[in-house]
């Protein structure tokens, strides 16, 4: 095979006209010479963190989206299945990336739970991480959430970043808003990464003691207007991540929607795609080309260098742009919870003169801690998490503010990380309503009113639809009107709910044992 365009060598950083020439899956030429072609041929891009559970859809499905959008290799940790079905889950995500000409690098999840005070599906513990990091179809240890038992010492938390370590396999960090002397002994146990950072003091810090700062553009949590400027200043230590992002973003673009972001900006342009492509494949000694004659025949074809929407993507030589639509070929879930009354829902404020909130800020992961008076007990709304685990299971009633759902209610399984139901609504009344239906599902996303319900069902671990990405867009979309409806005032209620669990990010959670101060990493009695 053979292709004519004008190349860009990111590796050389130039670009010249010329072909590419391609033998059994490798590079076996790169000539230079005039032709008539005003395409650009260029390396695909990586996603240097991810959790593909987030779209809500099983790895090939995944894939064949986001090889469209020019992402040839992603490192994924895949600790939301582990949460719910342990190595289980791990080995369904595996089996299920084998079928994809993806570049699927799977980092082990080192986090399940999260940490020592969550309850979860499963728990995969230190022997277990070392088992998993001998399989040759990980890269790294995932992101190390439990920032307390790193910096105390904790001695599961270290075997697991020793084990990973001695695999000679990096170690991803999560470690947001710390910093000093704490930040200094989470980065010198060995971690190497971190994708949390949300302002460029933070960011700036991280990369003084030798991290290397993934930018990241998700679906909620989206960090690149705050830190782009690090682009021009420390392009050996950045890498461009999504973290999490749903069906129908992943429709408009992936991670060449920040390469583009970033050359309109006026970056250099070989700086930027350096971060979008060596810096990730060096860090995790990722197999993909670079377009050097000897490389796996790795790239894309694009019309111009603005826009970067690949009219072709090629794997190893083999184009990959338009493959065909294929069920995952077996379903695994874990979901024991067989009822639910109203009475549990049931928590009297009466005689309470303040209470603790969450507070949502749109677009943002941390939840500030509010505490508000009697007499403004009408602006919150209830909250909910319901250990679907168990069968006569532990619920977390608490109260936040930013969702101001009207006359409606919302409930879920997607709920990092443990992924119990978490729900919340304008009365008990229609939160129970919500958890019966998701409770008849198995697991998914239910909104509902007086009158009417919309619904998508996850059978796969109560977090991936088995279906097309355009199906579970529409029904994204479906609900986010419903949510509209409701007066939702959130750009992306459903994946904000979906982070009211997880009590590694500040300030304030909720889990199915009560709510959760993350800055005294203790429950509020």
């Amino acid at each position: 095979m053979k292709i004519e365009g004008r190349i860009v060598d990111i590796v050389g950083r130039k670009i010249f006209n010329g072909s590419i020439e391609v033998n059994n899956g490798k590079i076996s030429a790169v000539n230079r010479h005039e032709t008539a072609e005003t395409q650009y041929i260029l390396p695909g891009f990586v996603d240097s963190h991810d959790h593909i559970e987030s779209s809500m859809l099983p790895p090939r499905e995944f894939a064949r989206h986001a090889l469209k959008q020019g992402t040839i290799a992603i490192v994924t940790d895949p600790h939301e299945i582990a949460n719910v079905c342990g190595i289980e889950g791990i080995h369904f995500m595996m089996d299920e990336a084998d079928r994809t000409p993806m570049k699927i690098c799977f980092a082990v999840s080192s986090c399940v739970p999260a940490t020592g005070l969550c309850s979860s599906g499963a728990v995969i513990d230190s022997a277990d991480v070392a088992e998993l990091l001998k399989d040759p179809r990980t890269y790294a240890l995932a992101e190390m959430m439990d920032f307390p038992g790193i910096i105390k010492g904790d001695k599961e938390c270290m075997a697991k970043v020793n084990a990973a370590l001695a695999a000679g396999k990096p170690v991803d960090g999560h470690i947001p808003l710390v910093s000093g002397n704490e930040l200094r002994k989470y980065v010198q146990a060995g971690i190497s990464t971190d994708h949390e950072a949300s302002n460029l003091e933070e960011a700036e810090e991280k990369i003084a003691l030798g991290m290397k700062i993934l930018i990241r553009e998700g679906s909620t949590a989206r960090n690149f207007n705050a830190l782009h400027p690090l682009i021009a200043k420390y392009k050996d230590s950045l890498m461009f991540c999504t973290d999490d992002m749903k069906a129908m973003d992943l429709q408009e673009g992936h991670i060449n929607n920040m390469v583009s972001k970033a050359v309109k900006l006026g970056y250099d342009i070989f700086d930027v795609l350096q971060i979008a492509t060596i810096n990730p494949i060096k860090h995790y000694k990722i197999p993909m080309g670079l377009l050097q004659v000897g490389d796996a025949a790795d790239f894309i074809v694009c019309d111009n260098l603005t826009d970067f929407k690949p009219k072709a993507t090629y794997v190893d030589g083999e184009m990959v742009s338009h493959l065909p639509y294929d069920a995952a070929e077996k379903i695994i879930n874990q979901f024991k919870l067989p009822e639910f009354s109203i009475e549990q829902l049931a928590n009297d404020i009466d005689g309470k003169e303040q209470l603790d909130v969450i507070q949502v800020i749109d677009g943002e992961l941390i939840t500030p801690h509010i505490i508000i008076p009697k007499s403004e007990f009408d602006t919150v709304q209830k909250i909910v998490v319901v250990n679907r685990y168990q069968e006569i299971p532990s619920v977390g009633i608490g109260y936040i503010r930013g969702f101001d759902l009207q006359g409606g209610a919302i409930a879920q399984t997607i709920a990092h990380d443990s992924h119990h139901v978490i729900a919340t609504g304008s009365s008990d009344e229609l939160i129970h309503k919500a958890i019966m239906e998701l409770i008849l599902l198995q697991g998914g996303i239910v909104v509902t009113d007086a009158k009417k319900t919309t619904s998508l069902a996850f059978p796969i671990a109560g977090l991936m639809a088995n279906a097309t990405c355009n199906h579970v867009a529409n029904k994204q979309r479906e609900l986010m009107a419903h949510l509209k409806e409701l007066k939702c005032p959130l750009s992306s209620p459903i994946v904000a709910l979906g982070f009211m669990q997880l009590i590694v990010i500040p300030e304030i959670k909720i889990t199915d044992k009560g709510l959760f101060d993350v800055v005294k990493f203790d429950f509020i009695k």
